[in-house]
């Protein structure tokens, strides 16, 4: 029996039952290739990857109120595969809120697009490659320039000159996901949509309501406002920061005083990236007392007092950690990288 033959039968006789099939088997897709690409390095060159795709696929192919379960799924699934921190403590690592709103968002365009979008893609035609390396590059921009400004809402001081930075530098990177986008749509998404639609004729998906489409817009609403609230917190690794290349440093920073708490995101520049120089400026911006003094015959510095809170009060004292890690060098001498998390902490310190 020809697949086509099946398929046909499958979903004349129970519909949930393939759209669930195909569900199981786009999730699979998206979290495999992705995990392969990245986990075993087999990315032909930065950015490619296939999650765009498949959220095309499943929109095109599945009924709006578990289409989006493909995206969501296949980045958490693969992140889970890839050891990335897609919790970090109690708390949502909030940039994966940015990176999963945006193929939500990607599934909700072509949702309310996809009889307009599989028309185009249902043969293989000159025009129709053009309009599949079309999508490829317009869905990419849109992901791309959403996590871009998720990169500078979190780790960012919220400036013009400082949005500018960041999609100055994400310029390269964004070329690479565009190629990768041309290349997944032409490649994988035109001859599937094209196969199915010129031979078997299978009208996959049957015409949908309009309230089906409403769950996607809910997830994709939450999603977005999710991603904009709550107090900052630790983002990824400094490899996995692709402004690492660049002579600024960002970090945040969180100061927990005797009863009040500073949280801010600081760039830092070339020559002057120590937690030293972070806290101080931090301080700076906010207005806070900053005292401090320098020991020759230890050559570290040591604070004094942030704030209204000063060393030997309660006998607490000032106390810095790096990613969660307490560093054995003064403040003055540890460096800091790209996506650093610097907490100061005023604690009774036991040695």
């Amino acid at each position: 029996m020809k697949i086509g033959n099946l398929l046909e039968r499958i979903k004349t006789n129970n519909t949930l039952f393939l759209d669930v099939l195909l569900l199981i088997g786009f999730i699979l897709m998206g979290t495999l290739g992705r995990a392969m690409l990245v986990g075993w390095n087999l990315q032909p060159f930065p950015n490619f990857e296939i999650i765009m795709v498949v959220t095309f696929l499943a929109a095109i192919f599945l009924r709006p109120t578990i289409a989006f379960f493909v995206p969501l799924f296949s980045m958490i699934f693969s992140d889970l595969l890839l050891g990335n921190p897609i919790f970090v403590g109690s708390q949502m690592n909030r940039i994966v809120l940015f990176t999963y709103s945006g193929f939500v968002m990607i599934a909700l365009v072509n949702i309310f697009n996809r009889n307009r979008f599989r028309k185009g893609l249902s043969e293989l035609k000159l025009k129709n490659i053009g309009m599949a390396a079309g999508l490829g590059v317009g869905f990419v921009l849109i992901y791309d320039v959403w996590t871009n400004i998720g990169w500078w809402y979190l780790i960012y001081p919220h400036t013009a000159g400082t949005l500018a930075a960041v999609f100055t530098a994400g310029i390269p990177f964004m070329i690479y996901h565009m190629i990768s986008g041309v290349f997944t749509f032409v490649v994988i998404a035109l001859p599937i949509v094209s196969y199915v639609s010129m031979e078997h004729k299978i009208e996959m998906p049957f015409k949908i309501k309009k309230f089906h489409k409403l769950p996607v817009v809910v997830v994709t609403i939450s999603l977005i406002a999710l991603s904009f609230t709550g107090t900052a917190m630790h983002v990824t690794k400094n490899s996995d920061v692709w402004l690492e290349k660049s002579d600024k440093t960002s970090v945040t920073i969180v100061i927990q005083g005797d009863g009040w708490t500073v949280t801010d995101h600081v760039v830092a520049y070339a020559g002057d990236t120590t937690v030293f120089s972070v806290v101080k400026r931090c301080a700076e911006r906010h207005a806070l007392a900053f005292k401090y003094t320098y020991y020759a015959s230890f050559d570290s510095t040591l604070i004094d007092q942030i704030g209204d809170t000063a060393n030997g009060n309660g006998g607490k004292y000032w106390q810095y950690y790096v990613n969660g890690e307490l560093p054995m060098v003064g403040c003055d001498k540890c460096k800091v990288s790209n996506g650093d998390f610097v907490e100061w902490r005023f604690e009774i310190i036991s040695y």
